[in-house]
């Protein structure tokens, strides 16, 4: 079986408007990366893919030989092991997706579901999304509710804006100052997709209103149209085939151990979900333990067919330790 190295290929599954999506294809873009292509439907079912993840639900997730990175954060610093860029302000970036993921995408999200703008794409009010989505959050959507909120909500767009307005204010070219667009302009770019995608706050989320925030943003878009290369599609078979051929990277060097975890070793069998929502476990050994990743072996890979390392971020996720009379896992 091959090993992985830095020209094992890079499979993306993702689908189509996906601001999390959109994250790692800028990225990808920025680093001048080569990448395969794998669209999943919107909604569950993904049958192919659950024989990667066993039972990790989030989109988008890539894909290195028999390596399956879960989550924007951990798919970022990996490709950024690939390839670095600029180091300004390298740990405020990294934890600047606290902000953009939670508590403006929470805000970006819900503007979506009660827009008032009939332009806004259709399919995020139907049964079948709403259903999806409910399962993925853990709770139904109370549109009733979140209609009456909507001035709270739109607030809370708002407040946000102002922030990268005035982050903006002394004509910087990208959000931390940079030399080239970054993580960071990766992060706050990814809600004002969003906000354009769904047209749900058109009365607030306009350059008018925010005229160095649009600049800033049409500068990222200008960046990453002038930089696109298209992928290579792929079928989700040929990309389980690539995952049949290549053999599991157990650990990065030096990081087999991390020696300041104190409840937790490689070898010892752990359930790890996200905290926030898409709470489904995945249950496996771990095989490699880093100052930011836990990366485990699941169990049931011996029904799959298929041998995988599923790696998962250590911020925003319980890794919780099991023993043998617990959940078995899932495909």
């Amino acid at each position: 079986m091959a090993s992985l190295s830095n020209e094992t290929p890079l499979i993306l599954y993702h689908y189509a408007g996906s601001p999390f999506s959109m994250k790692i294809i800028w990225a990808l873009t920025i680093k001048g990366l080569p990448w395969n292509s794998v669209t999943v439907p919107l909604t569950l079912p993904r049958p192919s893919l659950q024989l990667l993840t066993h039972g990790y639900r989030r989109i988008p997730v890539l894909q290195c030989g028999s390596d399956v990175f879960v989550d924007t954060s951990l798919i970022l610093e990996e490709l950024e092991r690939r390839k670095g860029s600029d180091k300004s302000d390298k740990g405020l970036a990294k934890s600047m997706i606290m902000w953009t993921d939670r508590y403006f995408f929470s805000a970006s999200i819900q503007s979506s579901l009660v827009s008032t703008d009939p332009s806004t794409p259709k399919f995020l009010t139907t049964s079948n999304f709403l259903s999806d989505r409910s399962s993925l959050m853990g709770r139904p959507f109370n549109l009733q509710k979140l209609r009456s909120d909507r001035p709270q909500i739109i607030d809370q767009i708002r407040s946000n804006l102002e922030w990268i307005e005035q982050q903006l204010d002394d004509d910087r070219e990208w959000f931390l100052d940079t030399l080239t667009p970054g993580i960071a302009d990766i992060h706050v770019a990814t809600n004002l997709f969003l906000l354009g995608f769904t047209r749900s706050a058109n009365e607030l989320s306009i350059a008018q209103n925010y005229p160095k925030t649009y600049a800033w943003f049409n500068r990222f878009g200008k960046y990453i149209k002038e930089s696109e290369k298209p992928p290579v599609n792929m079928t989700e078979e040929e990309a389980l085939e690539i995952a049949r051929k290549y053999k599991p990277l157990s650990a990065r060097d030096a990081q087999l151990e991390d020696k300041m975890d104190l409840y937790r070793k490689v070898g010892d069998r752990v359930s790890i979900q996200p905290d926030d929502y898409g709470k489904v476990p995945v249950v496996g050994k771990i095989v490699s333990l880093g100052n930011s990743h836990v990366a485990i072996r699941p169990n049931n890979i011996d029904k799959t067919g298929i041998e995988v390392v599923v790696w998962f971020p250590r911020a925003g996720y319980d890794i919780i330790p099991i023993n043998n009379n617990q959940v078995s896992g899932r495909l």
